[in-house]
């Protein structure tokens, strides 16, 4: 009636005002398409990036792994020399006693999944298994330190009394570009390098005997050996929830 009295054709407005919701709703469907298939360039692209990260950190935690086993060994080869049941070679023992207390610490790769959280881009990965893992992984990271800071502290004892056995010059002989990388996966025993310093038999019977009199060195190199071990444990179990993750992570970036 109104159409009627207002002289417009009903029928064709209605047809207008269909064809202007329909044009409105393709062009808010076609725009999340678009927003749709940009989240997912985007996913895909922070999947990559993290699995290049935890492959980083696989390698570093490797490395780490590898010298805490050698440090550990170095440790126990001098506990074994000072009690008689071994011997070592004047430079293996220098280098032994030096570098049981050294440690190496991976650096992790965090930069992803920094981007991610402080982004909020963390909702891109479809996968609610995945960031869980993730969210785990990283949060076990970040619980490391407190080990660390605890480590470092039986370090740090070892390292005040080194000076009392060990005379400066030897000590920086090891540490000298000329000295040996600074560590190899082996079994027990002494490292299977010759240093490049001198040290006579005289003045590693001296070492040992300060090593043997001193009230607190097979302590001290004792708690050592049991960190290295502790963190050879501890890196372990992390370097295979890195693997983990990052099998999850490229499952994810496989899939369509």
């Amino acid at each position: 009636m109104l159409f009627r009295k207002s002289g417009l054709d009903w029928q064709y407005g209605i047809t207008e005002l269909v064809i202007v919701v329909a044009g409105v709703l393709i062009a808010l469907a076609a725009d999340q398409w678009s927003r749709d298939r940009g989240d997912l360039a985007l996913e895909a692209r922070y999947l990559d990036d993290l699995a290049i990260d935890l492959r980083s950190d696989t390698a570093q935690l490797g490395a780490a792994i590898s010298l805490a086993e050698s440090r550990a060994s170095l440790g126990h080869s001098v506990l074994r020399a000072a009690d008689g049941d071994t011997v070592l070679t004047p430079p293996d023992l220098v280098v032994s006693l030096e570098r049981q207390f050294y440690f190496a610490f991976p650096a992790y790769s965090r930069t992803t999944i920094s981007d991610l959280m402080s982004t909020g881009n963390l909702r891109l990965i479809r996968d609610r298994e995945l960031r869980r893992r993730l969210s785990e992984y990283y949060q076990t990271i970040d619980r490391l330190e407190q080990w660390t800071q605890n480590w470092r502290l039986v370090q740090q004892d070892v390292e005040r009394i080194m000076p009392e056995l060990l005379p400066l010059r030897l000590r920086e002989a090891v540490i000298s570009p000329s000295a040996p990388s600074a560590g190899w996966t082996g079994t027990w025993g002494p490292p299977p390098w010759t240093p490049d310093f001198t040290v006579s038999e005289a003045e590693a019977g001296q070492i040992l005997a300060r090593l043997r009199a001193h009230p607190e060195a097979r302590f001290r190199i004792e708690g050592m050996v049991r960190v290295q071990g502790n963190q050879f444990g501890v890196l372990t179990e992390i370097r295979k929830q890195a693997l983990e993750t990052l099998r999850a992570v490229e499952g994810a970036a496989s899939k369509p």
